[in-house]
C-alpha cells in the first residue's frame, strides 16, 4: 500500500476499502440523506467476495476507520 499507511494497519485500510461503498443511509428530509454507517450485511458479502478473511480483530479496526469516515462525511 502507498505511502502515508503504516505497515500494521494495512490489513484494515485494504478490508475498509473492499467495502467502503456499502454505506447505510437514513433520509434526512429536505437535506438529501445521513450517513449511519456500512451496511454489514453488504459489507460481509463484499469482504467474503474478495477473499478477506476478517477475525474479530481485524474487523475492529474496520470499525475504527468506518467511524472516522461517518465523522468526515458529516462534516460536510
Amino acid at each position: 500500500m502507498g505511502n502515508g499507511v503504516w505497515p500494521q494497519n494495512v490489513p484494515a485500510v485494504r478490508a475498509f476499502l473492499a467495502v467502503c461503498n456499502q454505506w447505510r443511509t437514513v433520509s434526512a428530509g429536505l437535506a438529501g440523506f445521513r450517513v449511519v454507517g456500512l451496511d454489514y450485511t453488504a459489507a460481509r458479502a463484499g469482504l467474503r467476495m474478495s477473499g478477506i478473511r476478517i477475525t474479530p480483530e481485524l474487523w475492529a479496526e474496520v470499525q475504527v476507520i468506518e467511524g472516522a469516515a461517518v465523522a468526515a462525511m458529516r462534516e460536510s
